[in-house]
């Protein structure tokens, strides 16, 4: 079996990625709270330039620090860490029960989509009324009458005045969702797999070199030639299967920025059909298609790009702190293992 060190490379993968989510949510909260507020916001203006900077400025000085641009982290921080880590379990359990192909004893692209995809589906039905407490928290102001106070309370709250069903407000997009974590993992399992390839040729070529300046005659002996290739390959797999702190930043914000520009306008739906009724507005979106031909009609195509500034702004270095950090658990995970041994 692989190195663990929970007994479990699902348990492994899901701590890195628990650990992760919590880190990056921590320390990027309030820019998630004005990129929601963005969202919901149901104006006809034009997004203005430095609109982020202004926002968490008015938002500092008329709520404070706590209250204000951390309002809603509770719920945020629950939904984080448990769909990063439950994500980062079924998907490497998911991958784990895949076939590999036996040319390259790997997974195909396909393949990494299906996982990924199966894993967020079942993540974002489990993790779903985390978000709408944190979109209602983050969108009202705690003095705000009838404005949630904590998680726990916002819950009680809402299947006391909405049912069960309120639990899932904004489901639906949720799950178009699924394609953003799609297209993020696909791009980063390959861009990985890619760099780890040329690393691979270009310590073949080295290996290549060293062997023929060793040799006092020509090589003739292929068979051993290749036994002592797959030795030494097996030996340096390491090395060249383990990438650079920069190389992991580099491609977590490339697969980000392209998840993100391809995606977003499912955000903007769930926040709207996630918050509260705002009777100041006057709009009320009685499903996706409702919400979609409102959006369209009200405040034009930019309308479902609204607040994707602060979004851009908070994933680069969420993504990069975590991923930085999962790699680095799943690394620690792996060279403290206490199970198993190498494949």
């Amino acid at each position: 079996m692989p190195k663990s060190y929970t007994g479990s490379v699902a348990t492994d993968q899901a701590l890195a990625g628990f650990t992760g989510g919590a880190v990056s949510t921590i320390c990027l909260h309030p820019l998630d709270l004005i990129k929601t507020r963005f969202q919901v916001n149901a104006s006809q203006a034009a997004p203005r330039i430095g609109g982020t900077f202004r926002s968490f400025q008015q938002i500092y000085r008329s709520e404070g620090f706590r209250r204000g641009l951390y309002r809603g982290l509770t719920p945020n921080f629950a939904g984080a860490t448990v769909s990063w880590g439950l994500y980062f379990y079924l998907y490497a359990g998911i991958k784990a029960r895949m076939p590999v192909d036996p040319a390259t004893g790997r997974l195909g692209p396909s393949q990494h989509m299906s996982a990924s995809m199966l894993g967020g589906a079942m993540t974002a039905v489990v993790t779903n009324p985390f978000w709408v407490i944190k979109t209602r928290m983050c969108t009202t102001k705690a003095l705000d009458p009838g404005a949630y106070q904590s998680l726990v309370g916002g819950l009680v709250s809402l299947v006391r005045t909405e049912g069960a069903k309120g639990l899932y407000r904004g489901i639906v997009p949720a799950l178009f969702g699924v394609s953003h974590g799609a297209v993020q993992f696909v791009a980063y399992e390959q861009l990985k797999y890619w760099r780890q390839e040329v690393k691979r040729k270009n310590w073949e070529r080295e290996f290549l070199r060293e062997i023929q300046g060793q040799a006092d005659a020509p090589i003739t002996d292929m068979v051993a030639m290749r036994e002592l290739r797959e030795r030494r390959l097996q030996e340096k797999k390491h090395d060249w299967e383990t990438l650079s702190t920069v190389e992991y930043l580099c491609m977590a914000a490339s697969s980000k920025v392209a998840a993100t520009v391809v995606t977003y306008p499912y955000q903007v739906l769930r926040s709207r059909l996630q918050m509260m009724s705002n009777p100041q507005s006057g709009v009320v979106y009685t499903g996706v298609m409702d919400c979609i031909r409102k959006i369209k009609r009200a405040e034009g195509m930019l309308g479902f790009y609204k607040g994707v500034a602060p979004n851009v702004i908070r994933v680069l270095p969420g993504t990069c702190i975590t991923f930085l950090v999962y790699e680095t658990v799943s690394a620690w995970c792996r060279n403290h293992a206490r199970y198993g041994l190498d494949e």
